[in-house]
């Protein structure tokens, strides 16, 4: 062969070598990047089913409270009617007292 053709293919062979270790170098740079990114991911999703497991148990706390409000507003609704009902018990019992007053009287 041609000392030329040996020499270019002696430069051919050392830029593929460069070529393969610069490929190789980012291989493993985007590897590492992909299992950082795997860990990131893996990261947030726990914290996602942690946010929605807490998010859940509130709702369901949310519910209970609505619940019994809704009894505490329902009670409060029969109270004040029981006490209507009693406060014209005592009108009807005053005004049978007043009668019986005024019927002693004369």
């Amino acid at each position: 062969m041609n000392k030329r053709l040996n020499i270019l293919l002696c430069f051919v062979m050392v830029a593929a070598l460069v070529l393969v270790c610069v490929c190789t170098v980012h291989f493993f740079s985007l590897s590492r990047q992909f299992r950082l990114d795997e860990q990131t991911l893996s990261d947030s999703r726990s914290a996602w089913e942690k946010t929605a497991a807490e998010k859940e148990e509130l709702q369901k706390q949310l519910k209970a409270l609505k619940d019994k409000l809704k009894e505490a507003e329902l009670s409060l609704s029969e109270s004040t009617d029981r006490a209507e009902e009693l406060r014209q018990d005592i009108s009807a019992l005053q005004l049978e007292i007043d009668v019986l007053k005024s019927g002693k009287t004369n």
